[in-house]
């Protein structure tokens, strides 16, 4: 008991300095995008309650959130103060990408309307930007997590997988654009919470599988592209079948085409979040089987 209340006071002043570490990225990362901006965001935040703005900036924080958690999580044979500068490199890795994806959700979606679009109240768009940040989250902690012989690959890496996992999650929406009979865009420019639920669900559902694919201890490039690869399309392909069987046990009612054409907005939701939970069930499977 001694022995053990004394390796708690030797290792929770680092453990403390890390979470504040933490906290003050995350802080940067809200006032950085706070200061991109041209109007007050706590006034259209808290003052004027717009619900698809902070729909979209919630789902930054907890984008930051799942992120950043490989960054404080310690092994046993990890020195609590040395490994402090490696947790300062993942933290910008993660603020530089959680700020540049911005750009890039802009761009997918309606391009210089985004945030006029938000702004005007289409909580449909707020819903499809959090799938995307939520589902890069799920990227960058797989981008985080796994060990390489040196810092120099740790970083190029991590840099490498996350763009590659990244590519992956805007790929299958725009595949999801392609295969299906409406266009997911329009629809969420004509506000459809029908469209934005069913393209936030896909955007956040693959993220968390795509991570196992990022996620892992990197050896060689060509092993490790080979895995990536292998085990993304593998983790895609499974959470497609695995949603079309739910969604025939469970919802056989409404197929996807009677909750669009239908406007079924509690389906909708109902079938992101399953999705959403097959995903989960995907990647653990996915991730023992590695």
């Amino acid at each position: 008991m001694l022995d053990y209340l004394q390796a708690i006071a030797m290792s929770w002043p680092a453990a403390a300095v890390s979470l504040l570490l933490t906290l003050v990225v995350g802080g940067a990362l809200w006032a950085t995008h706070n200061a991109l901006t041209r109007f007050d965001d706590r006034e259209v935040l808290f003052v004027r309650g717009s619900v698809a703005y902070l729909v979209q900036r919630s789902s930054l924080v907890l984008a930051f959130g799942i992120a950043s958690l490989p960054t404080i999580t310690r092994g046993e044979d990890d020195h609590p103060w040395n490994v402090l500068p490696l947790q300062a490199a993942q933290l910008a890795w993660v603020f530089v990408a959680l700020l540049g994806v911005r750009y890039l959700v802009d761009a997918i979606l309606l391009r210089e309307r985004n945030t006029e679009e938000l702004l005007d109240g289409n909580v449909a768009l707020g819903v499809v930007e959090a799938g995307f940040y939520v589902g890069f989250g799920f990227v960058l902690n797989g981008s985080l997590t796994g060990y390489a012989p040196t810092f120099g690959l740790s970083l190029a890496s991590t840099v490498v997988f996350g763009l590659l996992g990244l590519a992956v999650v805007v790929g299958v929406f725009w595949l999801h654009e392609l295969v299906t009979p409406w266009s997911v865009r329009q629809l969420v420019r004509d506000r459809s919470l029908t469209a934005g639920f069913e393209a936030g669900g896909v955007l956040a559902a693959v993220g968390i599988v795509v991570r196992e694919g990022v996620a892992g201890d990197f050896t060689t490039w060509t092993d490790g592209l080979v895995a990536f690869a292998a085990t993304s399309l593998f983790a895609v392909a499974m959470l497609y079948l695995f949603r079309w069987l739910t969604n025939r046990l469970i919802l056989r009612s409404a197929t996807l085409d009677q909750i669009q054409d239908g406007q079924l907005v509690g389906a909708s939701a109902f079938s992101a979040v399953l999705l959403v939970v097959v995903a989960i069930s995907v990647a653990t499977v996915v991730r023992t089987q590695l």
